[in-house]
């Protein structure tokens, strides 16, 4: 089951500054405001994440990283997060 989870990485200009594995679903605030959910085989997308924090869940825990805008990137249950900072 865990090839059907999602991955979620945030990536800054030195490399990965975050990562985890086995995500049921994703929630990320977009520059304009909306707030967009992730689950496994969702659609292909590029768009902008707001400075925020990205709520995730692994199994029945839920978990949280803080993040710098940056441009969301969504492909094959893969969630890439280019930005200046996490935490």
């Amino acid at each position: 089951m865990a090839d059907k989870l999602l991955i979620l990485e945030v990536l800054g200009a030195d490399g990965v500054l975050f990562k985890e594995e086995n995500i049921s679903s994703i929630n990320v605030r977009m520059q304009n405001g909306d707030l967009i959910g992730i689950r496994p085989g969702h659609t292909p997308l590029i768009s902008l994440a707001a400075k925020g924090t990205v709520k995730y869940r692994v199994g029945e825990e839920q978990k949280t990283v803080d993040i710098d805008a940056g441009v969301l990137t969504i492909r094959r249950n893969r969630v890439r997060i280019l930005t200046t900072g996490a935490r």
